[in-house]
């Protein structure tokens, strides 16, 4: 199979991003879908490029929203925008329970679940990096010590200022709980009772003056930079590139009360070129490479042996270190598989009130 050079890669990429979806140049070629931003910068410098340079194998990217709704259509009408697609661990459950993604077969992949880092695998995801929510503040506009805890989030007679939260209850209701005082541990115990549940939005009430919403990760440094807020919830790796790039930010991020959460790579069921799409994830999930990707973004590796080749000086910036973990907790997947959709319309029209 043809190669082609990195210009027309680049160009063919930048069309699919900008259509929102991909015309594939060659029977053979991948095309695989993601967020964007950085992170699709890192999987392409140090992933797609060097594949194709191996294999012959042409990487042309798409656009991915999360959209669960649309994944669903690929498999059921079997037009495919893409075969492989980055993506959030709770989508990949709610494939694989509602069965609209395939199964991965881990001996196809020379590889075993305790490759992974445990409580990362699902059956229809194959992880690449452990990423986390946390908060960071404006070091201009807060003064030090600074926040600490959502207790402190939520305090803007002390730290006073904007916060800027995600527009999605995944997440934000946890963290309301944990402004309210409810232990880590047992979040997700309270948030399954309707007691609960009532007991989040009656702390996200209280903050609700002072929240400005935000739906992309570039939105949630961006109205830090403009100090259109003080604080902001936000992915830890867009936290870190705002104040370690090239325009850095004074930005710090708490590592304290954070959620973590897995990114993994799903396939629409049905979905053709099977065989390519398995060379391509058998590469992938190389230690070394899903190390070289994890440096560029400040993720922490799901692939155990790469986390032997993080640079200790990057260990404090990454939610899978010994130190951070133990102030952090998972997201469980199955709450929200189970209560997503309840949960976004009661949140929905609660924003809206």
């Amino acid at each position: 199979m043809r190669s082609i050079s990195n210009n027309l890669y680049s160009a063919l990429s930048l069309v699919a991003l900008l259509a929102g979806s991909t015309v594939v140049a060659n029977a053979d070629d991948l095309t695989i879908a993601t967020y964007g931003g950085t992170f699709e910068e890192a999987l392409r410098k140090e992933v797609y490029e060097p594949f194709t340079k191996e294999t012959g194998i042409n990487v042309l990217a798409d656009a991915f929203s999360g959209d669960v709704g649309k994944i669903r259509a690929m498999a059921t009408t079997g037009t495919y925008n893409w075969q492989l697609a980055e993506s959030e661990s709770v989508i990949a459950a709610i494939g694989c329970q509602q069965d609209f993604l395939e199964r991965f077969d881990l001996a196809r992949l020379k590889l075993t679940k305790d490759d992974f880092v445990p409580g990362s695998l699902i059956e229809c995801g194959i992880p690449d990096v452990i990423y986390s929510v946390n908060f960071a503040y404006d070091t201009n506009q807060v003064a030090e010590p600074g926040p600490k805890s959502w207790a402190d989030f939520w305090n803007v007679e002390k730290w006073p200022g904007k916060r800027a939260m995600r527009k999605s209850p995944n997440g934000t209701l946890e963290f309301a709980l944990l402004a309210d005082g409810v232990p880590m541990d047992n979040v997700y115990e309270v948030l399954s009772t309707p007691d609960g549940v009532d007991r989040a939005f009656a702390s996200l009430s209280k903050l609700k003056p002072n929240i400005v919403w935000w739906e992309t990760g570039a939105q949630s440094v961006q109205l830090l930079a403009d100090k259109e807020v003080a604080m902001t919830v936000g992915w830890n790796g867009r936290l870190y590139s705002a104040a370690h790039g090239e325009d850095q930010k004074q930005i710090k991020t708490v590592w304290n009360q954070f959620r973590w959460e897995t990114s993994m790579w799903i396939m629409p069921k049905g979905a053709p070129n099977v065989d390519n799409t398995y060379k391509f994830l058998q590469y992938a999930t190389k230690p070394e490479l899903i190390a070289e990707v994890s440096k560029r973004v400040a993720n922490g590796p799901a692939v155990v042996a790469a986390g032997k080749l993080i640079p200790s000086g990057l260990n404090a910036e990454l939610p899978t270190t010994a130190e951070n973990l133990k102030n952090g907790f998972p997201m469980d997947v199955q709450f929200w598989v189970d209560h997503q959709e309840d949960l976004t319309q009661r949140f929905n029209n609660w924003v809206a009130q």
